[in-house]
């Protein structure tokens, strides 16, 4: 049994998925399994996986019979694993060789610390640098759960916190990855009422940013709610609404003290009137008639307003 288990959900990753291996195969911490859950892919994926898996102990693949969606897919590597800490890994990112090690150490030293991530490096395409990104998780470290809530869910940031590495114990009986858009955000909150999050000033994960990822590729809600959950193909939902009510429900369920509860509702109070999530909450509701309203609504946010987060360069 490894101490941790690195899952990576794929689908049509042939571009990608074999840069992604190799960095989790290059690892400095060799206590590791990596579990890779193939979504039925139509191209080389299948065998690429299958290769480096005949060729190390610690590649586990699987492949659905046919695609299930991401969110089924992204639960099923943690479903099958057995490590004490637990990462995803999306198939076009990269992990430098001492991250494991490094956040491993972070989570073995701080008992009350829930979930560990680094800073982030953006790489293009070919895997140049284009900017590093330091995210939330510094505010989100103390001992209050509702300031730790508050400081997942008011600000806008980009959610990258969703692939640290997570205590496996945290990770019982959560949410993991729910089938709508925004679930990274839900699962994040969770982990926020569980304990403390931590990050890590060096940068040594890369996210890359190509034309293909699914936040460029989904440009309608129809399309993301699709692929979140391939059975929901052409449904229509709010997922700020959404989002909104599970933040509600998680305020009332998870183990907090009366004062704590009462200090989470009251930065639930504060949500609508943040980060644009009333106006977001109307693109929802205009993307019924005009499917491309959020993606529009987006677009003139970052032009007008910026990335959100803390771009370092």
């Amino acid at each position: 049994m490894a101490r941790v288990s690195i899952g990576l959900p794929v689908y049509n990753g042939e571009n990608y998925v074999e840069e992604a291996i190799v960095s989790v195969l290059n690892q400095t911490y060799s206590d590791l399994e990596l579990l890779i859950s193939d979504n039925a892919s139509t191209d080389r994926t299948g065998q690429i996986c299958r290769d480096y898996a005949s060729s190390d102990s610690r590649i586990r693949y699987m492949c659905n019979e046919r695609n299930l969606g991401a969110a089924p897919n992204y639960n099923i590597v943690f479903e099958h694993s057995t490590g004490t800490y637990f990462k995803w890994l999306a198939h076009d990112d990269r992990l430098l060789p001492p991250y494991v090690e490094v956040t491993a150490a972070a989570l073995e030293t701080r008992p009350r610390t829930v979930l560990c991530n680094t800073t982030t490096e953006y790489i293009d395409r070919q895997g140049a640098h284009l900017g590093s990104y330091k995210s939330i998780l510094a505010n989100a470290g103390g001992d209050q759960p509702a300031a730790r809530l508050a400081a997942i869910i008011l600000p806008s940031h980009t959610c990258i916190d969703f692939f640290g590495l997570i205590r496996r114990d945290a990770m019982r009986n959560s949410l993991l990855h729910q089938a709508f858009s925004g679930a990274d955000k839900a699962f994040l909150a969770q982990m926020a009422l569980r304990g403390r999050l931590l990050q890590v000033n060096d940068a040594l994960v890369q996210i890359r940013e190509h034309p293909n990822r699914y936040t460029r590729e989904s440009n309608s809600a129809r399309m993301k709610l699709a692929w979140h959950d391939t059975t929901r193909a052409g449904h229509i939902d709010l997922p700020t609404w959404t989002l909104y009510r599970i933040y509600c429900r998680l305020v009332e369920t998870e183990s907090l003290s009366d004062r704590d509860r009462a200090a989470c509702r009251r930065v639930l109070r504060r949500f609508w009137f943040c980060s644009w999530n009333g106006a977001r909450l109307a693109a929802d509701v205009l993307s019924i008639p005009f499917p491309r309203a959020v993606d529009l609504a987006f677009r003139l946010k970052y032009k007008l307003f910026g990335a959100p987060g803390n771009f370092l360069e």
